[in-house]
């Protein structure tokens, strides 16, 4: 009798030590901040925001004064555009692109690129993607004007 209480207070201990085993939340110690999940002990962002603790701004790293080469379906160019933070934490706006003077908004997608949706620009459009890798900014864009178009890539750091 003595010999089967001591298996069932073994069994009781082992079993004790499992479930509290299994009970721990890889998520207790973490802070994802304002715009963040915290999944399996690891942040998950919102969209529009990285980061360990998810705070950054995507649209941030985009964010700058730029001299640029650009080469066109017309001919290549060199000029300077300007990005800053558009009206929403997911939006930028790239000022001059095309040396057309105009501001043109892109938003953030949920790869870290932006998308220039179709816009009007000038007496057309302009849709196109951007995208900043390593320091570097690449735009690539197509103007639409009286039904010609020109389609350029335009690279920044």
């Amino acid at each position: 009798m003595k010999s089967r209480i001591l298996q069932i207070l073994g069994v009781a201990f082992i079993a004790t030590i499992g479930m509290v085993s299994c009970d721990t939340d890889a998520c207790k110690d973490v802070d994802c901040g304002l715009y963040g999940t915290c999944l399996e002990g690891a942040c998950e962002c919102d969209l529009g925001y990285s980061g360990a603790t998810c705070t950054t701004l995507v649209r941030a790293a985009f964010v700058g004064n730029y001299n640029t080469t650009e080469s066109c379906t017309t001919g290549p160019d060199s000029y300077a555009v300007t990005v800053t933070a558009g009206s929403s934490d997911l939006t930028i706006s790239i000022g001059n692109l095309y040396r057309a003077g105009n501001f043109t908004t892109g938003t953030v997608n949920a790869d870290g690129g932006v998308t220039i949706a179709s816009q009007a620009f000038g007496d057309g459009t302009i849709s196109g993607t951007a995208t900043k890798s390593g320091g570097v900014l690449t735009v690539i864009y197509t103007v639409a004007i009286a039904g010609n178009s020109d389609t350029c890539t335009l690279t920044a750091q």
